[in-house]
Parts: structure tokens; C-alpha cells; sequence
């Protein structure tokens, strides 16, 4: 799942309108939609603000172990 999908499912979730997150976070409705229909790229301050509106936040969690040197030379 990428951001734009995990933003519209907590949206769902929370019963929260695109526009409802884009006056929390100070954006126009405008730009949160095209952040979420991906014609716009999500940036750090902008993931940042969604989280913080949402009351969520990004963990990175390793799937696998891979030797640095393996991921370098594979293609």
C-alpha cells in the first residue's frame, strides 16, 4: 500500500472529507487531491502534516535481511 492509499483509508476510517484534511493541514482541496490521485508527489512536509492531521505516523519495518553488498549487485 503506498501513502496516497494509507491517507484515503484512514480518511474512510475517520469519516474525515479530503477537504476537511486540506484545511487542517493548509492546503486547498485542490492540491490534497492531487496528492491523493497521485498527479502530485508526496513530499517529507506534506507526509508530515497528513500525519499529524490524521493522528498517524510512518514506521519503516524491515521484511527482510540482505547483505549490502547482495542488494548492490543484484539487477
Amino acid at each position: 500500500m503506498n501513502f496516497s492509499d494509507q491517507v484515503k483509508s484512514t480518511l474512510n476510517h475517520l469519516g474525515v472529507s479530503p477537504a476537511e484534511l486540506a484545511r487542517k493541514m493548509g492546503y486547498t482541496p485542490q492540491y490534497i487531491s492531487d496528492l491523493l490521485s497521485e498527479k502530485r508527489r508526496w513530499n517529507e512536509d506534506t507526509m508530515a502534516k497528513a500525519c499529524q492531521a490524521l493522528g498517524i505516523k510512518i514506521a519503516f519495518i524491515e521484511l527482510e535481511r540482505r547483505e549490502v553488498s547482495e542488494t548492490f549487485t543484484q539487477s
